[in-house]
């Protein structure tokens, strides 16, 4: 499929890094490279987290506290568990739940699946308090926990732990032990485990064309090369003046094996086509970023020459396939739009930690020399 680009979440990555990176590269990205997983997969592993915290350390589900919140199902009030007393328990030693949660098992589960948004309350099949909020609020890339064997994640010595790919989450027995490996034939047996962190991640498809300096080439082929360096939009650009600059590339992520994306289709009046993923942000011309699936026919994308074209054809499909990743090694907001396919696209920066930042305006239109005081 020709031009396809992608944001999806959390998904089966390599983690190739660019050897003159690879020290700076954040731990945790390294470790979610290696225990990545898609949206779906992402889910299950919250749920088996939520269900190995409630059955291994909770137990009775008459242990809950009020947080005396309404539910938004009339439910009575919103009732939580702790899976452990952070007094006692400040690293989160052997907890399914992140210390950075209080060990608030229902409230951590729904704020890594969810965006806020009214929650309801419901007993599960174990009978305890289960939370849910509404499915339009449902995080397309949804956090995930990765354990280790040490609560530092930085210590050279912490080894990361993965849970059984099975990851029974809806029936008996259910399997919350930890292995040093992805497939489960190696149990950590033994040894402590922590939440290192929660991972998320974004991606490119193999076909699609992203400027580098020598011209626009497939994700696939900078991967394959390892392109040193990316072209993006300078920190000064705006919508009346688009201006380039070179940036070194961060990292690259690659899918291990192939999965299912929901997708978009766009075609443009003067012939241009852009296929991406629903939730990858683009430049609309008002110089916001959008996500692709709310865009619709006579909405208007920019051009690298800085021209808008207006979208005539807008199909949802699903791409069957693998996916990569590429960021530039920068924080600034407007270095992290890209040119895929002649447009304006936003980097992973903005599936990750500028995520607040769709649907906001991020390239301004020039303020006229007269205007300035």
């Amino acid at each position: 499929m020709k031009g396809l680009f992608g944001a999806c979440a959390t998904l089966f990555a390599a983690g190739f890094l660019l050897p003159s990176l690879a020290e700076a590269q954040p731990i945790l990205q390294q470790r979610c490279n290696a225990d990545s997983l898609d949206s779906a997969q992402a889910e299950r592993r919250l749920t088996w987290a939520r269900r190995c915290g409630l059955l291994t350390h909770v137990g009775s589900t008459g242990n809950w506290f009020d947080t005396y919140t309404p539910s938004a199902n009339n439910a009575g009030t919103l009732k939580d568990y702790l899976e452990d007393d952070i007094t006692y328990n400040g690293a989160g030693q052997n907890t399914y739940t992140g210390q950075n949660d209080i060990f608030e098992i229902n409230s951590s589960f729904v704020s890594k699946l969810y965006q806020s948004g009214p929650t309801s309350q419901f007993t599960d099949g174990d009978g305890f308090f289960r939370w849910e909020r509404p499915l339009a609020r449902k995080k397309a890339r949804p956090l995930y926990p990765t354990f280790g064997n040490q609560g530092d994640i930085y210590s050279p010595s912490n080894q990361q732990l993965f849970p059984h790919p099975s990851q029974v989450v809806d029936g008996s027995p259910l399997n919350c032990n930890f292995y040093l490996n992805q497939a489960g034939t190696i149990p950590a047996t033994g040894q402590s485990f922590f939440v290192n962190g929660y991972c998320e991640a974004s991606c490119y498809t193999p076909d699609q064309k992203v400027r580098f300096p020598e011209g626009d080439v497939t994700i696939l082929e900078a991967v394959t090369s390892m392109k040193k360096d990316v072209v993006t939009l300078t920190p000064d650009s705006s919508l009346d003046a688009i201006k380039l600059q070179t940036n070194k590339t961060y990292s690259y992520t690659a899918e291990f094996r192939d999965t299912a994306h929901p997708i978009v289709q766009l075609e443009m009046a003067s012939g241009g086509k852009l296929t991406v993923t629903t939730e990858h942000p683009l430049i609309n011309s008002e110089g916001r970023l959008v996500a692709a699936q709310t865009l619709k026919v006579g909405d208007e994308l920019v051009k690298v020459d800085g021209s808008f074209d207006q979208i005539v054809r807008a199909e949802h499909k699903t791409h069957f396939g693998k996916v990569y990743n590429l960021r530039p090694d920068t924080d600034e907001r407007l270095s992290n739009i890209l040119v895929a396919e002649g447009y304006l696209v936003g980097s992973s920066l903005f599936q990750n930690d500028e995520v607040g930042y769709v649907n906001r305006i991020i390239l301004h239109r020039q303020v006229p020399a007269s205007l300035i005081p």
